[in-house]
């Protein structure tokens, strides 16, 4: 029982705890009407939230007459649950969050990295403090040792929470530059007496660096040198070194099966030609042969047969035909490359057209490196479509190239190692416009319907190619008439083409005027395209080789002539950089000039821009030489005089491109340049126009029938493209 006296003192307590609550709530109260709008410039003021800090909104304040149900029948402020259900709501939440900072972190050497982020004061100078920072002031970005990417990480994100955003380097790709740093490379002392000493007398100073390096990489490594610079005799030396680890497994395209054991009989005379055995068909049988050839598709039919034989040593060439993880020769090529020690990639093209189509050669030889999707986000521009992600983008390009050579690939071109291989030149020939004249109006109607994009899939496909072959019907008297302008000088020249129809046009022309030629196309066998190879190279009679781009352009060496014609272009700009290569190789000595043959009002008009797209993709990512007519001149036909300035100026015009002319230097973009310049023009306002136009002649293309050209071969699987007319 209480006395009195502490009942008394308990009453009056408790009348000044109500006086008290009722004063804060008006307090709370009266000036929300206020401060519920901003005086212009200023934020809005603290009125609504109470000095204990606690923020409630204008919903959370107490008015008469306004129940909630989350409230209970007492509101004198005596019950607990009130209290308890007074949910604290950020002013941020009403009035908006200031735009956070988005910082990016990404390699630009191999011991340093940039961070990618818009200007801030205190970032600034949070940056100076780091002991190895520098300011460059081209690209207008802070960069620092990698030594110092982990202090630099942690404090900014310690001291500026809620304002930046950190996009770093994934932990993968920083530790594999950190290493490489801290490893001590002892190449000069690898011993090389291991390998056959013809061979090793046969190198050349940057073929014995590749061998060092494959040794280095313990025989999982890619060589990517630019095509003619001998990547057989490399393969050969690395696979020599580690052969306590054989049989050797050599995969390679159907064509230059015989170009193998060619090489192996020339540079490793000490293996017996009985253990080298060419698998040629699923009836033969493998035995106790130390080393095994074969194709690609041979391999992909009879796959169990080979997992059944452990190979130690797996050898890939022309790897870039293995872009595609869905196709059945690269499941094949991954089951046969699990379980080898050794697996060497052979290259002159890593990717074709995107940084996407090298991630499946990637895991041959690293299949742990990265996952598709991290992968596909940091280098291919991942976006998420309706039926999943689309990774056929490309960004981060010079990371890229520098993570691939700190891991696994090395590749040389031409004009850093062969000072004295001779220059080539590339030539643009415009076709004569009154030869191929008539059937424009057909292919302008397959144009239409295309752009209509009413067509869907195979259908689509099946209009594109028959776009592509009328393009080479109309050019046929065209290439005819050059051909015959060709024979008229007597000299040695090779001319590619992609259709049936265009290569047997070629042969005709060269059958009437009584020359003597060899022909290399889808359908020629094995054994005959290498008596045709060895007829054009040692035969002086022999003037000219005709060749199919796809069947042709690898594994054969044809440096008997210095003149390479293309009558047809091809969508792929690897494709044509190979064929070149077949004359503008180790074995050349003379300059080499290289003509590109372009009929207006065809696919050219399309073709040549998207070219030279797909190329500087592939150049800024280290994975292909420059593919550029902007240094090539332009000819006539009739007569191959050079255009004058003017000429220039207007046939490109014409050609359907605007360009850029300088009066003072007679300079001018080329229309792939000029294509260039416009897409990446385009890519700022891209939101504004959904269907962007390339101007062809008469003909508007949509962007959506440019893109069905970025098509590669395995898109055309049940397609044979060699055998359309």
């Amino acid at each position: 029982m209480y006395s009195p006296a502490e009942i008394e003192k308990k009453r009056l307590l408790a009348q000044q705890k109500k006086a008290q609550l009722t004063q804060n709530r008006m307090k709370n109260t009266q000036p929300m009407k206020q401060s519920m709008t901003p005086t212009k410039g200023r934020p809005l003021s603290n009125a609504g939230f109470n000095k204990s800090g606690n923020k409630y909104s204008a919903y959370n304040s107490s008015s008469p007459g306004v129940k909630r149900k989350w409230e209970s029948k007492d509101t004198s402020g005596n019950n607990p649950k009130h209290i308890k259900h007074l949910t604290t709501v950020p002013p941020d939440s009403f009035f908006g969050k200031t735009e956070r900072l988005k910082a990016v972190c990404k390699m630009i050497t191999s011991a340093r990295f940039e961070v990618e982020v818009p200007y801030h004061t205190q970032l600034v100078e949070f940056f100076k403090t780091i002991p190895t920072k520098s300011y460059d002031q081209k690209t207008k970005h802070w960069n620092f040792h990698i030594n110092d990417y982990s202090s630099l990480i942690n404090g900014m994100k310690s001291q500026f929470t809620g304002h930046i955003d950190v996009s770093g380097i994934p932990n993968f790709i920083l530790q594999t530059f950190k290493s490489n740093l801290e490893k001590k490379s002892d190449l000069k002392e690898v011993d090389l007496s291991k390998i056959d000493n013809v061979l090793i007398s046969k190198l050349m100073p940057f073929q014995r660096d590749g061998i060092l390096f494959g040794i280095e990489k313990r025989g999982r490594c890619m060589i990517a040198d630019e095509m003619g610079l001998g990547k057989t005799i490399q393969a050969l030396g690395i696979a020599h070194y580690f052969r306590e680890n054989w049989p050797l497994l050599i995969v390679t395209p159907t064509s230059v099966r015989n170009q193998w054991s060619d090489a192996i009989c020339e540079f490793l005379p000490s293996i017996p030609y009985q253990h080298i055995f060419r698998y040629s068909s699923g009836k033969d049988r493998l035995d106790k042969e130390k080393i095994t050839i074969v194709s690609y598709d041979l391999l992909s039919r009879n796959i169990q047969a080979f997992e059944q034989k452990a190979f130690g040593f797996v050898i890939f060439d022309e790897s870039h035909t293995l872009k595609s993880h869905k196709t059945e020769r690269t499941k094949a090529a991954q089951r046969i490359a699990s379980t080898a020690r050794h697996v060497l990639l052979l290259t002159g093209t890593p990717a074709l057209s995107r940084p996407i189509e090298i991630f499946s050669q990637i895991c041959l030889v690293k299949p742990n490196w990265l996952k598709i999707h991290d992968y596909g986000v940091r280098y291919c521009e991942a976006k998420k479509g309706q039926f999943g992600w689309d990774y056929q983008g490309v960004c981060n390009t010079s990371e890229l190239q520098l993570l691939l050579k700190a891991s696994f690939l090395i590749r040389r071109l031409k004009s850093e190692v062969l000072t004295q291989l001779p220059e080539k030149q590339r030539q643009v020939i415009m076709l004569d416009p009154e030869l191929i004249k008539e059937g424009t109006k057909e292919m302008k109607k397959m144009a239409e319907s295309l752009q209509a994009n009413t067509l869907k899939g195979f259908e689509k496909h099946s209009e594109l190619l028959r776009y592509y072959s009328e393009s080479s019907k109309q050019r046929l008297t065209a290439v005819g008439n050059y051909v015959r302008d060709l024979i008229d000088k007597k000299e040695k020249f090779i001319i590619f083409a992609h259709h049936q129809c265009v290569l047997d046009k070629i042969s005709e022309v060269l059958d009437k005027n009584g020359i003597r030629y060899v022909r290399i196309d889808g359908k020629t066998l094995p054994d005959a395209r290498k008596q045709s190879v060895d007829e054009f190279q040692v035969s002086e009679n022999c003037l000219a080789a005709v060749l199919s781009i796809t069947a042709a352009n690898s594994g054969i060496t044809l440096t008997a002539a210095s003149l390479v014609v293309f009558a047809e272009l091809y969508w792929n700009p690897a494709e044509l950089t190979q064929a070149e290569a077949r004359v503008h190789r180790i074995g050349q000595r003379n300059y080499v000039v290289i003509q590109y043959l372009i009929a207006k009002g065809t696919v050219d008009d399309i073709i040549w821009p998207l070219l030279q797209t797909k190329a500087n993709f592939l150049q800024k990512a280290g994975l292909d030489q420059n593919f550029s007519l902007s240094q090539a001149e332009l000819r006539h036909q009739p007569n191959q005089e050079p255009f004058t300035s003017e000429e220039k100026k207007n046939t490109l015009e014409a050609f359907g491109f605007s360009q850029s002319f300088s009066s003072q230097d007679d300079e001018f973009l080329t229309p792939m340049e000029s294509f260039t310049a416009q897409k990446e023009g385009n890519a700022s306002t891209s939101a504004e126009s959904a269907k962007k136009t390339v101007e062809c002649d008469n003909i508007s293309v949509t962007e959506d029938f440019a893109k069905l050209l970025e098509d590669d071969a395995e898109d055309f699987e049940n397609i044979d493209l060699d055998n359309i007319t």
